[in-house]
């Protein structure tokens, strides 16, 4: 357990250094991008260094976990501290363990994050320094949602807000009921409309020659409950930004109106499996690791693990976008890569105490 503790703070402080040096030339970066458009006011300042450094976890976490293993082993392996752990008796999967575990716990919080509104980190750092952004609007959308269907005039997924919002209720494939509002907000999980107008239809009258409509006024409406406005992203959008939530909740509608859903299995892809590439990776990173450093020019090992784990960390992510934008198909463009890598880096795992 001592050695567990002892092989994890040390991957912990190189994980925290690149981590931290990453984060802070990100933010350096966006600064100088966005120095012009910066708010005079302190607090949207810090705001927008805050959502700025959560938007910089897409890139900085996995890039860290993985560039981080590779100065944790170099060290050890420079400082002859894996020599002296494995003539004491502990395997090459033993040393790896901590490694491991450390790694796809961190791994595993970034995709519970990707769950909740961490998501739109970056659209709300784009409101600070443009304004113009919270009146970004998607037009005429039309959707089925359970029975009914929906019509938007406009949506302001960022202001929770939406006009010109029109409901069709359906009842055993009869219209029943109309709603129209010309202003709705999304709150408390329901869409809140106002001033909605309600125009009742009965079916059965229809052969009785009577007046089959009713209509009546509310001040306040509740429907559509969690029907959210970023889930309208997946359908009027070619690259949406969503959360596992949302994309779940895009799916069910998109297979209950028996439509393909194909974006969103990308983005659920890009989301949930894409991350895991990290601990993958490390574990071939570990294989590679002699252990002994005369048994290895340490400056070229270092460079090449360096190298490929920037081009194994650049193909998954270019995949998962162009997957996202329909260029290619998510089964073939997420599927196949990370099966591969998948069984690649178990082969690896399974071999590691065998090598030299």
């Amino acid at each position: 357990m001592k050695a567990f503790f002892f092989i994890g703070k040390n991957y912990l402080k190189f994980f925290l250094i690149i981590f931290l040096g990453l984060e802070f030339f990100f933010i350096g970066a966006d600064t100088i991008k966005y120095a012009d458009k910066l708010p005079d006011s302190a607090n949207f300042l810090i705001l927008f260094f805050v959502y700025d450094a959560l938007y910089a976890l897409n890139y900085t976490l996995p890039l860290s976990l993985i560039l981080g293993s590779i100065l944790f082993y170099v060290s050890f392996l420079k400082t002859s501290q894996l020599s002296a752990l494995l003539a004491l008796g502990y395997s090459r999967r033993k040393i790896l363990s901590p490694v491991l575990f450390l790694s796809l716990s961190i791994t595993l919080g970034y995709i519970g994050l990707n769950t909740t509104p961490f998501v739109y980190a970056q659209e709300k750092a784009e409101v600070i320094v443009n304004k113009n952004a919270l009146q970004n609007a998607q037009e005429d959308i039309f959707v089925k949602y359970n029975d009914d269907y929906v019509y938007f005039q406009k949506v302001f997924p960022l202001l929770n807000k939406a006009e010109g919002l029109k409901v069709f209720e359906l009842r055993n494939g009869k219209l029943t009921t109309f709603i129209q509002s010309d202003k709705a907000i999304f709150s408390g999980g329901y869409w809140v409309l106002e001033n909605a107008q309600i125009i009742g239809i009965d079916n059965n009258r229809f052969s009785y020659n009577e007046d089959i409509l009713t209509q009546k006024k509310l001040k306040e409406l509740k429907i559509l409950r969690n029907f959210r406005p970023k889930v309208l992203d997946t359908f009027s959008k070619d690259r949406p930004t969503v959360s596992i939530i949302d994309a779940i909740t895009s799916a069910k509608i998109l297979i209950s109106q028996k439509l393909d859903f194909e974006k969103v299995r990308a983005i659920l892809y890009s989301f949930i499996l894409i991350p895991l590439f990290v601990p993958l990776c490390i574990i071939i990173i570990a294989s590679y690791i002699p252990s002994l450093a005369r048994y290895g020019n340490l400056a070229l090992l270092t460079f090449g693990l360096v190298i490929l784990s920037l081009v194994i960390w650049g193909i998954f992510f270019s995949i998962s976008k162009f997957s996202i934008g329909g260029i290619i198909h998510p089964e073939i463009g997420v599927l196949i890569p990370f099966g591969i890598l998948l069984f690649y880096a178990l082969l690896r795992y399974f071999r590691i105490n065998s090598y030299q």
